[in-house]
């Protein structure tokens, strides 16, 4: 995924970017770098809790518990937002929610996952070491949010590519899995566009879980998520 490159912008606009690191390793400060390193869950867990890549995470998942529809003409997946009650952005945001608890985030990170707390602000506090979670967590984060497609399309259209790094901008939008480029610090325009590729993963998202009048379809599974 192309998260790290959301990840080196991030950091070079809080920072002294003559002073900033360009290698793989963290700023701290912006005065030279420490290694990158998993957390260790040094003293252990607490009860519930569990060691992963990022930290301890709950064991005890409290995933979304929706109705979803299957249309058989079209082999798309809905949630029933009829019969739930809820928006279309409301869903969006549980199955964000949800996409970061699969990867095992910690409860500090599970805080970000939403449109409205996924930020600027809050991903330069994580960078900046003054939140609990950690570093490494924003491109699990990120991911989620993109829900692991590739957005370039209306990244396109949102004039992701008119700042001076030009088309190399839309590579943020393509959070499929597996892609990753190298980075430096000709990416650092493309943050002027956060809001326009955050916007993107929304649309689609809000996009996915439209009301659906599942009484007019000859055929549907319903079953929980």
């Amino acid at each position: 995924m192309n998260s790290g490159l959301l990840n080196t912008i991030l950091l070079y606009i809080s920072i002294d970017v003559s002073k900033a690191c360009v290698s793989s390793g963290i700023c701290t400060g912006g005065y030279g770098c420490e290694t990158n390193v998993a957390p260790t869950c040094v003293g252990g867990c607490a009860f519930g809790y569990t060691c992963g890549q990022y930290g301890c995470y709950s064991k005890a998942r409290a995933r979304s518990s929706k109705t979803f529809a299957f249309h058989p003409q079209t082999n798309e997946h809905f949630y029933d937002t009829k019969q739930e009650g809820l928006t279309s952005e409301q869903l969006a945001d549980e199955m964000f929610h949800d996409c970061c608890l699969d990867q095992h985030l910690p409860d500090s990170c599970l805080q970000k996952c939403s449109f409205k707390t996924y930020t600027k602000n809050n991903l330069q506090a994580i960078y900046l070491h003054l939140d609990d979670c950690p570093l490494k967590a924003i491109a699990a984060i990120t991911y989620c949010a993109a829900r692991g497609i590739d957005h370039t399309p209306c990244c396109i259209e949102n004039g992701v590519a008119r700042t001076i790094a030009g088309s190399k901008c839309l590579v943020l939008c393509d959070q499929r899995s597996g892609n990753v480029t190298e980075l430096n610090l000709s990416y650092l325009p493309c943050f002027e566009r956060f809001n326009d590729i955050k916007s993107c993963f929304m649309e689609y998202s809000n996009s996915k879980y439209q009301s659906v009048n599942t009484d007019a379809m000859p055929v549907v599974q319903r079953f929980g998520s």
